[in-house]
């Protein structure tokens, strides 16, 4: 059903009612000049009412992609229906506000906001993923007596998003455009999401997996852009930005691939700004990495674990945002690294563990009693099979890509009663049938959070999924879901598994053993350094 409201400065808006809550789909944020240009921020919409009972054309990507995120979780949901992905129109959000008693929006209730960030490797994904849709959570906060407003938004990604070269900035298009967008976005819903009845000075941003990197790098702002952040799946530690070098040379392979290399340079940009956008997805070499690279600006530097986990400031890698965010909050799940297996590790066999080995070997070549010690700790020998060797691995690269980092940043916050940080561990196994059933893999947290799949979980799962949210809504609402982390002491918050009957319980000391964690990469870390650690998988990752 549909519902109009008029907002202050944007003019009447049509959306739609869902579960005491109103929805408005597709609202611009930015446009665009053309594909590579910098997003310019939408503040007024055409006279007359807004249609915003549709969601707007996502950003250009892989179309499908959906259906492999539904792969991950090992369970689908159904599809809403979404225009044809744009180069140029795709910069929108969707708002779900909860009503009053009397089916109407408040104005002047300045509730807390949210703004979810999806993941998806800077490639993938869009805010109309059902999965993240916040109608169920943001009822589930007004029933709590907690209400508070839930933003999805999209940006670029692929070539538009992230491709960048020298000749490119000296024609005036900067690098990282996707995370340009999305401070766009952010402040846009700062100057208008007051007219929503939300409180532009209560914003929480999170992000899973990319948006979970994404938001952290949010704290290298000088701007305030939240005022708590959550990131689950993935911080700025998840992979290294790439230096201008390696920018510079996926570029060179984008343009040979379109057949550009013989150009002058304004003939190549004027050329890619016009072919025809399906390309953009389809004759990009997989090999060209369009990932975030260090620009200055959005990404300021290469971030270490001796950066992050140190509470004072280093120019390599600032982050101003550890001074204005009041409140971090860091997630990750056991077996994070899983979905790395489809993503390449799974094309690394037959013969993966050998692979594996030598790998290491290189890369801890100055210090081998680490590398023995890591394949000791992991069981990995050149006789262990290729299906127990992957998971192996799996297991090592979400101790070191996703737990250690999550341990870095709770030791290098402020950790006052100004700048707090909570740190949880999601132990809860997919449930569905499927390769990793009954492991705690990438995205199913997500999942569980915002609720959508709760008619497929059974009783002791849903109390899983109703814990880890109404934590969220007490996060978002400004209150402490948990004793923050404070004097070195790594307190943590534990959602299940629900098969052992654990809903969610607190671990004071945050012993490893306690939070369903091994002690194999904090010792590694000792040895080598983590660095030298992360190192190692990144390197067998990316084949070296």
């Amino acid at each position: 059903m549909s519902a109009t409201f008029q907002h202050a400065h944007l003019g009447e808006l049509k959306g739609n009612t869902v579960q005491g809550a109103v929805q408005f789909l597709g609202l611009k944020y930015a446009s665009l000049k053309n594909r590579l240009a910098t997003a310019e921020l939408v503040d007024s919409y055409a006279s007359g009412s807004t249609d915003a009972t549709k969601y707007g054309p996502p950003p250009v990507s892989p179309v499908g992609a959906i259906n492999r995120e539904f792969g991950f979780i090992q369970h689908s949901l159904p599809l809403p229906e979404v225009p044809t992905h744009s180069d140029l129109e795709g910069l929108n959000l969707n708002i779900t506000v909860p009503t009053t008693k009397d089916g109407a929006i408040d104005p002047n209730a300045k509730l807390p906001v949210y703004v979810f960030i999806h993941g998806g490797g800077f490639a993938v994904g869009s805010s109309w993923y059902p999965h993240y849709n916040p109608a169920t959570i943001v009822n589930m906060s007004a029933e709590k007596g907690k209400p508070m407003i839930g933003v999805t938004i999209n940006y670029r990604l692929g070539l538009a998003g992230f491709m960048t070269s020298e000749e490119l900035r000296k024609a005036g298009y900067k690098a990282n455009n996707g995370l340009h967008d999305q401070r766009t976005a952010m402040q846009w819903i700062r100057k208008f999401i007051g007219g929503f009845g939300g409180d532009p000075d209560e914003i929480t941003t999170c992000g899973e997996s990319a948006g979970g990197l994404a938001v952290t790098m949010f704290l290298c702002s000088k701007e305030p852009l939240m005022k708590r952040c959550l990131s689950t799946g993935g911080a700025v530690l998840l992979f290294k930005p790439i230096p201008e070098v390696v920018a510079e040379s996926a570029y060179q392979k984008v343009i040979e691939a379109f057949g550009l290399a013989e150009k002058s340079p304004e003939d190549r940009i004027e050329a890619l700004l016009s072919i025809p956008a399906d390309d953009l997805w389809q004759k990009v070499p997989t090999g060209a990495p369009l990932l975030p690279s260090i620009d200055g600006d959005t990404v300021p530097g290469a971030p270490d674990f001796l950066t992050v986990s140190s509470q004072e400031d280093n120019p390599v890698f600032m982050m101003p945002g550890r001074k204005w965010c009041k409140a971090l909050m860091i997630g990750e799940s056991k077996l994070d690294a899983n979905i790395l297996a489809y993503m390449g590790l799974d094309e690394r066999n037959p013969g993966i563990a050998q692979k594996f080995i030598e790998s290491v070997n290189k890369t801890l070549s100055s210090s081998p009693d680490a590398a023995k010690h890591l394949l000791s700790s992991y069981n990995i020998t050149p006789d262990t099979k290729d299906d127990e060797a992957l998971v192996s691995i799996l297991r090592f690269a979400s101790e070191v890509s996703f737990y250690a980092p999550a341990r870095a940043f709770a030791q290098g916050w402020p950790n006052t009663d100004e700048n707090k940080f909570f740190l949880y561990h999601f132990n809860e196994g997919i449930p569905w049938e499927g390769r990793f059933q009954g492991e705690a893999g990438h995205i199913l947290d997500v999942s569980y959070l915002f609720q959508n799949y709760n008619e497929h979980l059974d009783h002791a799962q849903l109390k899983v999924a109703r814990a880890y949210a109404e934590d969220f809504i007490n996060f978002v609402n400004g209150e402490d879901p948990w004793p923050p982390v404070r004097n070195g002491k790594l307190g943590a918050r534990v959602y299940g598994p629900s098969a052992d009957g654990v809903t969610s319980r607190w671990v004071e000391d945050g012993d490893p053993a306690k939070i369903g964690r091994n002690e194999h990469v904090l010792k590694l870390g000792e040895m080598a350094g983590f660095d030298a650690v992360l190192d190692v998988f990144q390197n067998f990752f990316q084949g070296r």
